[in-house]
């Protein structure tokens, strides 16, 4: 049976309902099961009803729940701002709310006593690829098409 829109379905058994009941002088003997699949439709309106009231609010859930987690998130920033400004931001009493202690950064200092280029250290790093050939080598050859054997450069003209 192929998957129909629900609206289709409902719709296709109104027309075989109307159908039949319009034909029912002829068709008492299959009575039993009009009044039966009339009465799924019934039941299948009042659940797509129920379908469709559920997806919404299940819906409206998640909008407040991400309103919520969103002002949530605020809140729990200002409190740890909170906690800082009355604290410190080096006090060891942070970890006891969960906070890191701010320990200061610890400076290299370079081998040769001189501070790093501007723009950063490039200690750990490699120099930038070289692109072409070494410095003091030669090109290398190009290559070029021969003609092959018996072949003229004059255009073909076959008489």
């Amino acid at each position: 049976m192929p998957n129909k829109a629900f609206a289709d379905v409902i719709t296709e058994w109104a027309k075989l309902l109307a159908t039949v009941a319009a034909n029912k002088d002829d068709l008492q003997s299959v009575d039993s099961y009009r009044q039966q699949l009339e009465a799924e439709v019934t039941t299948a309106r009042a659940a797509n009803v129920r379908q469709s009231t559920a997806l919404a609010e299940a819906q409206q859930a998640t909008r407040d729940l991400e309103a919520s987690l969103k002002q949530g998130h605020e809140l729990a920033d200002k409190l740890r701002f909170g906690i800082k400004s009355k604290y410190g931001k080096r006090s060891e009493k942070l970890k006891e709310f969960g906070l890191k202690v701010f320990r200061g950064g610890k400076r290299k200092k370079s081998a040769s006593g001189t501070p790093p280029p501007q723009g950063g250290s490039t200690q750990g790093t490699s120099p930038p690829p070289q692109v072409g050939p070494p410095q003091g080598a030669s090109p290398p050859p190009v290559a070029t098409k021969t003609a092959p054997q018996g072949a003229t450069s004059e255009p073909h003209n076959p008489s």
